[in-house]
């Protein structure tokens, strides 16, 4: 077992290819106690470092996911539940000690559309964040990257899911004081904003594309724009939702212990 007081030199030499695999193997042999100590001697990762001590670290973080996973349920709002909820899942998937946070992307966001647009409208919004900034649905290729439900991952990527696109549209609002909420459509998760006059039907997956009644086939022609209104939803239904994601999205890339976790905090709170 290596000494702590190697730590830093063992992080800087997670950057060389060739001796990585023996890195890796020295940086295991500190079991749990790994992450507490790289934050004790505030050592600075940077995102790959973070990401692949994070792997040392599975068994560690599903135990601490059981622990943590409540702590939203008590936050009173549900935007703020929302933002928990999200919040601990990634932490989950990439490790505490990951220098990018949840809160602090949506900030930057945020501050980034203030500067760029006079009036805070629902519309320009979503402009902004499809069209401007550019985030779009994830490749078929990579749909089902269980990180495609993961907001940090998502903004820095700028490619997710529909739900996790929603989200982010959800919450970046939700900063600038307007009212935008999940739309639990099957198979497609969509958004609804509120303008002053009327709720407009938001496809973030699509560039943010605005669904009407002359439209209603962008995302299934069973279904007439007051029929998908009707399946607005709050933040209890849209983490549930990302669980199942999660829960799939784990099975189909083996990682069973992970895909199993996912339905136990589902079957939690259904």
């Amino acid at each position: 077992m290596p000494n702590a007081d190697q730590l830093p030199s063992l992080v800087q030499l997670l950057e060389d290819d060739t001796i990585r695999p023996s890195v890796m193997k020295q940086l295991a042999a500190l079991g749990p106690s790994l992450e507490n100590e790289i934050e004790r001697q505030k050592i600075s990762l940077n995102g790959e470092q973070a990401r692949l001590i994070r792997s040392l670290l599975d068994q560690p973080y599903r135990e601490w996911l059981t622990r943590s996973w409540k702590s939203w349920f008590e936050k009173k709002n549900d935007k703020e539940q929302l933002e928990t909820g999200l919040d601990i899942l990634s932490q989950f998937q990439l490790g505490r000690l990951y220098p990018t946070k949840v809160g602090v992307l949506l900030d930057s966001l945020a501050v980034e559309f203030d500067a760029r647009y006079a009036q805070r409208d629902v519309l320009d919004l979503s402009e902004f964040l499809f069209q401007g900034y550019g985030l779009h649905g994830a490749d078929q290729e990579d749909y089902y990257n269980p990180l495609n439900s993961n907001l940090v991952h998502v903004i820095e990527r700028q490619r997710g899911i529909p739900i996790s696109l929603a989200c982010i549209y959800i919450l970046v609002g939700n900063r600038l004081g307007l009212t935008i909420e999940g739309c639990n459509f099957p198979g497609h998760f969509l958004a609804v904003a509120s303008t002053k006059r009327q709720k407009v039907i938001v496809d973030c997956f699509n560039g943010g594309t605005f669904i009407d009644e002359e439209s209603p086939t962008a995302v299934n022609a069973q279904l007439t724009r007051q029929d998908i209104l009707r399946l607005q939803c709050d933040a209890t239904a849209i983490i549930v939702r990302v669980l199942r994601n999660l829960a799939n999205a784990y099975q189909q890339n083996g990682e069973e212990a992970n895909a199993q976790l996912m339905i136990e905090l589902r079957r939690g709170m259904e």
